[in-house]
């Protein structure tokens, strides 16, 4: 029996060539600038090898990345999407939109769309993907991209932070201004384990330092909602006694801090003098609020590109791509938080 030929991969060349697999891909596809010394000997290992580029199959013309994202009213989403293009426009790839929500008739529109197209690979953000996609994804065989999600299965990578920690650092910094009461606005169920992971870090923090999270402090938007569930969700607290409510609060991001601003601001009381918030995400208009909001810095640019970088190697072939990249969150201290300081009895 003739022995079956293994067919060389990108990340064959890349090892063989001695460079990264980034370089080699813009080499065999020209798609940036590479040194004279490194494209030759990369066109040297191609022809050494037998590399046969998988994307000539694919016309550079036609190559599209689906972007499916959930709550685009969310300053957070153009700000990846801004890097989304800017990525796939230095690749010379195409890009389709489409607005995630949770309806079913919405799911199927969105895959027939996808049948239509020629697409690289997906990229999907604001919810966890429904099962139908990743039903259909299997089946294209498409490298699928998530952001602040994380599924594990092959063919599927995860762009994100670890919120656990970063939520655990938020309680740190807060104890460090006397604060015991902390509260926290959570996003509901429906938002799965990217709304479960905040609670745990606060809950985590909590313990660690021997103080309470009482069920009371931890008030839940409903589906759907953002500045509005905020609102909401603030004014809850707000009415309980002022000796038992939090001190500080912790917003699932900062679509949900502003509409928790409001809340306080109406009921007579102010930030950060009667109670510290803090939001997620840092959107730009997070510093220019008032007070300007503390919050946790995403590389939100950063992720939408490099989340067309690992579609579009993925689609190459490459075959060392981490399945979850984590990437900084910074705190960033502005001027929502201060010191508590308990009023005499």
């Amino acid at each position: 029996m003739r022995k079956r030929t293994i067919r060389p991969t990108l990340a064959d060349v890349a090892k063989h060539a001695r460079v990264s697999t980034a370089t080699a891909s813009r080499v065999i596809h020209k798609t940036g600038p590479v040194s004279p010394g490194l494209r030759k000997q990369v066109q040297n290992t191609i022809t050494a090898i037998g590399y046969v580029p998988r994307s000539t199959a694919i016309p550079d013309s036609e190559a599209t990345i689906a972007v499916l994202a959930a709550h685009l009213a969310n300053p957070y989403f153009g700000e990846v999407i801004a890097g989304i293009q800017d990525e796939a426009a230095s690749h010379g790839i195409g890009l389709m939109l489409f607005n995630l929500t949770d309806g079913s008739q919405n799911h199927q529109q969105i895959l027939d769309r996808l049948e239509k197209r020629t697409l690289i690979g997906l990229i999907a953000m604001g919810a966890q993907p429904f099962p139908e996609l990743l039903t259909w994804r299997d089946h294209a065989k498409l490298p699928l991209v998530l952001i602040n999600h994380f599924v594990d299965k092959p063919g599927v990578y995860s762009i994100g932070i670890d919120i656990e920690n970063a939520m655990s650092r938020v309680v740190q910094y807060l104890i460090s201004l006397n604060h015991t009461r902390i509260g926290h606005i959570a996003g509901p169920s429906t938002w799965g384990e990217i709304s479960q992971s905040r609670r745990r870090g606060i809950e985590r923090a909590m313990a660690e330092h021997g103080l309470p999270f009482r069920p009371e402090w931890c008030s839940v938007i409903s589906p759907g909602s953002q500045t509005d569930g905020g609102f909401d969700a603030m004014s809850n607290l707000l009415k309980l006694p002022s000796a038992e409510r939090p001190t500080a609060v912790i917003a699932f991001n900062d679509m949900i801090a502003f509409g928790a601003l409001h809340a306080i601001h109406a009921n007579g009381l102010s930030v950060p003098q009667d109670i510290s918030l803090i939001g997620v995400d840092d959107i730009f208009v997070s510093a220019h609020c008032k007070p300007p909001l503390t919050t946790i810095g995403q590389p939100k640019y950063q992720m939408g590109r490099l989340a067309v970088e690992i579609a579009h190697q993925a689609c190459q072939g490459s075959e060392d791509l981490r399945n979850y990249t984590l990437l900084e969150s910074p705190l960033i201290i502005r001027e929502s938080a201060a010191r508590y300081e308990p009023t005499a009895s």
